[in-house]
């Protein structure tokens, strides 16, 4: 038997998160404020054998309560639930961020996408196959309109 077979290469062992400002080309308004820019999480998980996966926290208090402050803190605390564990197990990881950090979905969803990247990097994947293949249905979804004039919440609401 090999060494490598043995070896769990697919193990987080290293997560880092770092804050990043994005200029928002447009002001985000809404009724509790005006974002002008995204005051988000850059993350990163490497895996025993150097395989990395990214992902982003885009927290955003005038809607959801989750500022960086508050998403840095959840997603620190949560990162040190998932060093030392397979990336293979992305399902049961999921739910367990899901019930560490249940008011904390931006916090989640980083560390989530993080974790598939790597799993998905490094089962050599490209991410949308890991629900088995692309799949260009219409996907109904919501969206916060921002105040705006008529004509840009038009086109907001059509695209």
């Amino acid at each position: 038997m090999s060494t490598l077979s043995t070896l769990k290469v697919d193990v987080i062992q290293r997560l880092e998160i770092w804050p990043v400002d994005i200029p928002i080309t447009d002001p985000f308004v809404v009724a509790t404020g005006a974002r002008l820019t995204a005051e988000n999480l850059f993350m990163r998980v490497t895996l025993r054998d150097g395989t990395q996966g990214v992902g982003e926290a885009a927290p955003f208090p005038e809607v959801g309560d989750e500022d960086r402050t508050s998403c840095l803190a959840a997603a620190t605390e949560l990162a040190r639930t998932l060093v030392g564990q397979s990336v293979t197990d992305y399902e049961v990881l999921a739910d367990r961020l899901t019930e560490q950090a249940p008011l904390h979905p931006a916090a989640r969803c980083g560390l989530e996408t993080a974790v598939l990247d790597a799993y998905c990097r490094s089962h050599a994947i490209p991410f949308w196959q890991l629900w088995g293949s692309a799949d260009v249905r219409a996907r109904e979804t919501d969206i916060t309109i921002p105040i705006c004039s008529l004509e840009q919440t038009l086109e907001l609401s059509r695209s």
